[in-house]
């Protein structure tokens, strides 16, 4: 009996470690996977034609990634709406009452920090930080916003919640000029290179470092000081995470202090940008479960230590482990096929498999 615990431990272990890494099912390549997500890009004002075009290339990156992902599309900012103000555009989009499993907002343009508001830049009425929380607080999906705009670290300390993934192109609200951020981003959501855990996928986080790796090179090539360093929070904890403070995947020990039980980068990580290989995510019900499952059970390693007696932590861990493994079963039975043979079973009868 001494022996049965640890071992059964031990096998959790290997299979939790084993459905970690395979997060994906085959794709069914006649079947039409249902939107389950949304990607919202919004374009600020241009200022120039020059700067512009180069808005337009990196939302028309942003669309065919959604097209890629059978994701919902909306542009807003490309045309104008005599009724209705950018402002109230975007407002109107986050407030709907949705039953997507994710939503993605990505704000493409110019921002402008006074030192007490920030704002992004659109045509007429500017959006503000708080404005923009105030509109999510109607999304209770997970939920990814992206600044892509000079100025928009107050962005984060705002935006910073629970089951968010905030990023900003700037580390404080007084690096104001032109942010080269989005451009990388947009572009390095395609790219296998950046696929650092070679699992067939790109995530936001893999994509958020990428992003910072080459736009940290852009300046080094130039000879110049570097004027953004992009910020990434999805712990909740306000302060953002730079792209240099990760060592692979996952954020340097003591790199900074948080109050937060995880460190950024998971739920980041959660976010699927665009898959290299022929998968398909596990979707809808399953991925909201499994993602909040694989949550809980990182939060409950983090306070390992602070547990007297270990078996209360087994204990606990086991029933998020079986659950798990449970989503896993779900999505590989609805990969069975139904199938007769009146030779070997009787007409009436049938049998599942493979």
């Amino acid at each position: 009996m001494l022996l049965e615990k640890p071992y059964r431990f031990l096998m959790g272990v290997f299979c939790l470690s084993l459905l970690l890494h395979c997060q994906t099912i085959l794709a069914d390549p006649s079947g039409s996977a249902e939107k389950t997500e949304r990607i919202i890009v919004v374009l600020g004002a241009e200022g120039t034609s020059e700067y512009g075009q180069q808005f337009a290339d990196w939302s028309s990156r942003w669309q065919q990634l959604a097209a890629d992902k059978q994701a919902a599309f909306t542009l807003i900012g490309d045309s104008i709406d005599a009724r209705h103000s950018d402002l109230e555009l975007v407002q109107h989009e986050l407030n709907q009452q949705t039953d997507y499993t994710a939503t993605w907002l990505i704000l493409i343009g110019h921002g402008t920090f006074d030192g007490k508001t920030a704002r992004f830049n659109l045509r007429g009425p500017d959006l503000t930080a708080d404005a923009l929380n105030q509109s999510c607080h109607a999304i209770q999906h997970p939920l990814a916003v992206i600044n892509c705009f000079s100025a928009s670290a107050p962005f984060l300390e705002m935006l910073s919640a629970e089951n968010r993934v905030v990023i900003t192109a700037t580390k404080t609200g007084h690096e104001f000029y032109f942010s080269h951020f989005g451009n990388f981003l947009s572009a390095v959501a395609r790219d296998k290179l950046t696929d650092l855990d070679h699992d067939g996928q790109i995530s936001l986080l893999e994509a958020y470092l990428a992003a910072s790796r080459q736009t940290a090179e852009f300046y080094l090539e130039k000879g110049e000081l570097a004027t953004e360093h992009a910020l990434l929070d999805d712990n909740a904890d306000q302060q953002g995470t730079r792209g240099d403070q990760f060592q692979g995947l996952y954020q340097v020990p003591g790199a900074i202090r948080t109050t937060a039980i995880l460190p950024d980068g998971h739920r980041a990580h959660q976010f699927i940008l665009f898959t290299t290989k022929r998968l398909k995510l596990v979707s809808g019900e399953q991925k909201l479960l499994r993602d909040e499952l694989e949550i809980k059970i990182l939060e409950l390693k983090q306070r390992k230590a602070s547990f007297i007696n270990l078996d209360e932590y087994y204990k606990q861990l086991e029933p998020l482990m079986i659950q798990l493994a449970n989503v896993y079963r779900s999505s590989d039975q609805k990969q069975r096929k139904t199938i007769y043979d009146s030779q070997v079973i009787p007409v009436n009868a049938k049998k599942t498999s493979q």
